[in-house]
């Protein structure tokens, strides 16, 4: 008679995923609800498609349809999409952005960890809630946000393995849709990786000026881009946001560094034209000061990123020099920049701090395990973040540079990282 008792029942390690498939699943879906119902009314992505059809019965570029800010490359990649209704391609757009959403979640997880574990670890599952208002922002818009995120989080994913020449691909296709990704180059160039940064560059080029060229021709090629060049380059620049006496723009939704520095010290009215005047504004100093202020913040930040950027310490994958918890550290920098440095940032080009949030969230938790000491960091910089999130509801907030001191506070935590002694506990 076998008397040995059967093992006791263990709950399934994969029950976390579980939840959090089941809550992604009812996520998408509510989104896409809200998508079909907005789509003819509130979204970018109608104005994408728009002008998506525009070109398509015209063979025309039209700034006057809500796509002023792209290359005319961005019309012609976009065109495919006017071939659908506008519900239908919205929902189509905005599904296939969060599945983006979800590979690039899933790709951090395995460059942090070193694949996926039977549960998800509570850094993923921060991170994760606290770019989630972020990522709601830009899906119910139907934004551009989460696929540029993945190209970036690509790119990176592909670099660690030494695949530099697919990563440049990556990155220069980003670039190419929305300019301010063309900043990791230069962190690529800084950090010696050459092919990767050839490749972006070449990438962003062909693709810039090859597809106009083979469906424009030289001569509106050459016309559309000096078009944008002075619609989206020279009028809404830093310098005409602070010195302009009605800056392009200023409605509290825009938090991009230059406005809130005009926000913060002239009277600009940050409510749209049918809401009261919403100021902000704790001094009132003449526009070339308050550009002299931009200037010195941008020559702070831009230089200490660069003094980050050529912290050495190890190798790469391939050999050369670089420990991977620092220069994962390093590229935290280098896209929180990108956000600083960039002359617009609406809410929906905020989950391109994931990456950054990942990383602060994961040197928190195995700081924490290994140490059992709370790395104060890394929890103040996650605490302002969410309360940053939170303010999202509160114009006067947003206006006052909310959402972007979450993103400067990203970019202090991890400088500091960047430029102190210790790796990452491996835990």
């Amino acid at each position: 008679m076998n008397s040995s008792s059967p093992e006791p029942t263990r709950p399934s390690p994969c029950r976390g995923w579980y939840a959090l498939l089941a809550f992604g699943v009812v996520f998408t879906i509510a989104i896409l609800v809200m998508v079909a119902v907005r789509a003819p009314s509130s979204t970018d992505f109608r104005d994408f498609w728009n002008n998506a059809v525009h070109f398509r019965e015209t063979g025309e570029i039209a700034a006057d349809r809500g796509v002023h800010n792209y290359l005319p490359f961005f019309t012609i990649f976009m065109a495919p999409w006017g071939f659908l209704p506008l519900r239908v391609a919205a929902v189509l757009f905005v599904l296939f952005s969060l599945a983006l959403f979800a590979l690039t979640v899933y790709l951090v997880e395995v460059l942090l960890h070193d694949g996926v574990g039977r549960t998800p670890w509570p850094a993923l599952l921060v991170a994760l809630a606290l770019a989630l208002p972020y990522v709601y922002a830009c899906a119910v818009v139907g934004n551009l946000g989460l696929l540029l995120l993945f190209l970036v989080v690509a790119t990176w994913f592909l670099a660690e393995r030494g695949h530099e020449w697919e990563a440049g691909l990556a990155l220069g296709l980003a670039t190419v849709i929305k300019l301010i990704p063309g900043l990791l180059i230069v962190f690529f160039l800084l950090k010696g990786r050459w092919r990767l940064a050839v490749a972006a560059a070449a990438v962003t080029l062909v693709l810039g000026l090859g597809l106009p060229l083979g469906t424009l021709g030289w001569r509106r090629t050459l016309a559309e881009h000096q078009e944008f060049y002075r619609r989206a380059v020279e009028k809404h620049s830093a310098y005409q946001t602070i010195t302009s006496d009605k800056p392009i723009k200023a409605n509290y939704g825009n938090n991009a560094l230059p406005i809130v520095l005009r926000r913060l010290l002239s009277p600009v009215n940050a409510g749209g034209a049918s809401q009261p005047p919403l100021l902000v504004n704790v001094a009132d100093l003449p526009g070339p000061t308050i550009f002299g202020i931009y200037t010195g913040l941008m020559v702070v930040l831009i230089g200490l990123s660069v003094v980050c950027t050529f912290r050495v310490r190890g190798r790469w994958s391939d050999g050369t020099p670089g420990d991977v918890d620092l220069l994962r550290v390093q590229f935290g920098v280098g896209c929180c920049l990108m956000l600083l440095a960039s002359p617009l940032v609406w809410t929906h080009y905020l989950p391109l701090a994931y990456w950054p949030l990942a990383v602060i969230a994961d040197r928190a938790e195995r700081t924490m395990r290994s140490t059992g000491r709370r790395p104060w960091v890394c929890s103040v910089t996650l605490l302002i973040w969410l309360a940053a999130a939170g303010l999202l509801a509160w114009p006067a907030a947003r206006a006052a540079g909310a959402p972007l001191a979450g993103v400067l506070c990203l970019w202090v935590a991890l400088s500091v990282l960047s430029l102190g002694r210790r790796s990452a506990p491996r835990v």
